[in-house]
């Protein structure tokens, strides 16, 4: 309806605005009037109405849905091959314990995932599309804020203290918590979304936090990737991916168990399908365009609805990834909707009992820790534009501020937040 109405719109060839009061003219005529008797529709309806009018001219449905779907289908291999969840903040987060990640074989998966992500993302950069990440609005277009030093450290540090304090993003919670119908990832989602609103929207330059967060035009130029930064990004992936080598060559004990090599060979069981999910999560993030900031501000930023300005690109790529995830959940048993004894699955794909069973979160509970991170974390989305997931992509691509200011607090902030929840435990326990 959306696109229909726009482009309704444009082939008429009408102004976007009555020159009464701001309101698309284009409203009066879907209720049947080329104009109202002051040149507004009546208040209530404008607003039903206003953002279905006021899309942005670099609204892309077909690339949103595309890359949605492409993120969707991430999420369903890693689901059905392997039991485990797609989730951007807890993939990241992993690194909080590299010795775990290193040498836990339950672990080894994050590792192959990560560094096949890490070489798509450098491979589809240098090899398919080098202006990928390119934003030609950035510093041009009216409303498209420049994120100072500042606003990247508060982004990072409250991103990793929110997602790990609500234990999820917008891929955790919005692309695999709701395609499962939790009650708890819906929480979650509201809590973010609404905070990530409110930060992208009230931080204008009337907010007093705007010069903090907020800086001029002329620091584009330090936003974008140096050869010094493209060189480190390419040495952070050849390290992730030379780190997965001797979790693939190592050799099982001739003594070991009948659960260790159980879950030795699940763990081998799980790299390849891993590795296309990440190809496929990153080809999504580049498709939808994600990865570009003004992408994400034109949505979160309801001001830009009365400016015609408004992008809700972001809507397409959740929708239709929602989608492909909640039709790859009627495959699993005791989450499928759609009952059916013979085309449910007990036991992921590539993996094998006993250790091998499916990893999907149980817990219904709607709790404080929930709530507080979900909005710490839609607070740190809005004020800097990043989730982990587009981070990851740019951070390995070599952009400086991802690098050196937003990645470093991610982790600050989440270590803060593990230390957070082991004291509740202890004074629970106490």
């Amino acid at each position: 309806i959306l696109i229909i109405l726009k482009a309704y719109r444009i082939l008429k060839g009408w102004p976007v605005y009555p020159p009464c009061s701001g309101v698309p003219l284009a409203l009066c005529v879907f209720l049947k009037k080329r104009t109202c008797d002051d040149g507004c529709p009546p208040a209530g309806v404008e607003w039903i109405f206003l953002a279905t009018m006021s899309l942005s001219n670099h609204f892309a449905p077909f690339g949103g849905l595309l890359g949605g779907s492409l993120i969707g289908l991430s999420a369903s291999t890693l689901l059905l091959f392997n039991g485990d969840i797609l989730g951007a903040s807890g993939l990241c987060s992993s690194f909080l314990s590299p010795i775990k990640t290193l040498t836990d074989r339950r672990q080894q998966w994050k590792l192959s995932f990560i560094a096949a992500f890490a070489l798509t993302t450098r491979a589809y950069v240098a090899f398919v599309d080098p202006d990928a990440l390119t934003d030609d609005r950035l510093g041009f277009a009216r409303g498209i804020p420049i994120v100072s030093e500042l606003g990247f450290i508060v982004g990072g540090l409250l991103t990793g203290f929110g997602t790990r304090l609500g234990n999820g993003c917008t891929t955790g919670h919005g692309i695999c918590g709701l395609a499962r119908l939790s009650r708890r990832s819906l929480a979650a989602v509201l809590s973010f979304m609404s905070a990530g609103i409110m930060a992208a929207s009230g931080c204008s330059p009337s907010c007093p936090f705007f010069p903090y967060f907020r800086t001029s035009y002329d620091a584009v130029p330090g936003h974008l990737p140096t050869e010094g930064t493209k060189t480190l990004g390419a040495v952070l992936a050849s390290l992730v991916a030379g780190a997965v080598l001797p979790g693939v060559l190592k050799k099982l004990s001739p003594g070991a168990s009948e659960e260790e090599r159980s879950t030795f060979e699940n763990s081998r069981r799980k790299i390849l399908p891993s590795m296309a999910s990440a190809a496929l999560f990153s080809l999504g993030l580049v498709v939808s365009k994600m990865t570009v900031s003004s992408k994400i501000y034109d949505f979160l930023n309801l001001k830009t609805i009365r400016e015609g300005e408004w992008d809700p690109t972001l809507v397409c790529v959740m929708g239709s990834g929602l989608l492909v995830s909640f039709i790859s959940y009627q495959f699993v048993k005791g989450w499928n909707v759609v009952k059916s004894d013979y085309s449910t699955l007990e036991t992921p794909l590539c993996q094998k009992p006993p250790t091998g069973q499916f990893s999907v979160p149980t817990n219904k509970s709607i709790d404080k820790n929930l709530l507080i991170g979900e909005i710490i974390f839609g607070l740190g989305w809005g004020v800097a534009g990043l989730c982990p997931g587009p981070a990851m992509f740019l951070a390995f691509t070599g952009y400086p501020k991802v690098l050196l200011r937003w990645f470093p607090s991610f982790f600050v902030g989440s270590w803060l937040a593990e230390r957070v929840k082991s004291y509740q435990l202890k004074r629970k326990a106490d």
